[in-house]
């Protein structure tokens, strides 16, 4: 579970150091989301009640990024990203 902890903030944070959006940041978040998704699934497998659902939630979103960055879908991606980052200031208070 820290594993998984440690691996969710660093990813999500290096994410965030991808900001603005360009379609080089995009190649490099879509390339984040490959370890990020295990990341979530972990949540998602091992946590219970809100945080579970909160943590299936955010597994569809990630799965969401993963598609429109490879897409280069600029517009969607950062719909998804600031939909990703709600729900991570959410579940990094359930920690």
């Amino acid at each position: 579970m820290q594993e998984a902890k440690a691996v969710f903030l660093d990813k999500t944070a290096e994410i965030r150091s991808k900001l603005p959006l360009t379609l080089e940041n995009a190649s490099y978040i879509h390339i984040i989301t490959y370890t990020l998704e295990k990341s979530v699934a972990y949540f998602a497998d091992n946590l219970e009640g809100d945080k579970k659902a909160l943590a299936e939630e955010m597994a569809v979103v990630v799965e969401d990024i993963h598609i429109s960055s490879e897409s280069n879908r600029l517009g969607e991606l950062k719909e998804h990203l600031d939909k990703y980052f709600a729900l991570v200031d959410e579940f990094v208070f359930c920690f």
